[in-house]
């Protein structure tokens, strides 16, 4: 999937994620493909339910954004579940028989009825959505003007 952008705006998102991840510790690796998160989306939804949501997101971004790993790929979804602590064929079955797929698909469209049009997308009360790597300033003036109008109210 990779082929359908250019191999340059994939390389300055990537150097423009490290420049901004640099200061927190955040490494992000080359970007060699463009993975379907559908699969990564509902193995989440499944941690989720079994109180490891936050083990396996963080999991799955590293594994994608720092180690380039394809997280749509069955194999890989089942290693990360199995090193956090899910099990595995659970999760796979899960997966396979659709059960959380409804839940994804609304979790899509809600997000985009707010504006989401990509990841990451970060939504402050009162500000237009702010989407991608951008600078911390940003959020910074977005947070403090929904602070001032808050402090209106």
């Amino acid at each position: 999937m990779a082929d359908l952008f250019d191999r340059r705006d994939i390389d300055q998102v990537t150097q423009t994620c490290n420049e901004r991840g640099k200061p927190y510790g955040i490494k992000f690796g080359e970007i060699r493909r463009l993975s379907n998160s559908h699969r990564a989306l509902e193995a989440a939804e499944f941690a989720r339910v079994k109180g490891r949501y936050d083990a396996l997101h963080s999991a799955l971004f590293t594994a994608y954004f720092t180690h380039g790993r394809d997280i749509g790929n069955m194999p890989v979804l089942r290693e990360l579940a199995a090193e956090n602590g899910l099990d595995p064929d659970a999760m796979e079955t899960a997966i396979v028989e659709g059960r959380f797929s409804e839940q994804v698909a609304l979790g899509s469209e809600q997000a985009g009825q707010v504006g989401v049009t990509a990841i990451p997308t970060f939504l402050i009360e009162g500000a237009a959505p702010i989407t991608g790597a951008v600078n911390e300033s940003l959020f910074r003036e977005a947070l403090q003007a929904a602070a001032a109008r808050q402090a209106e109210s």
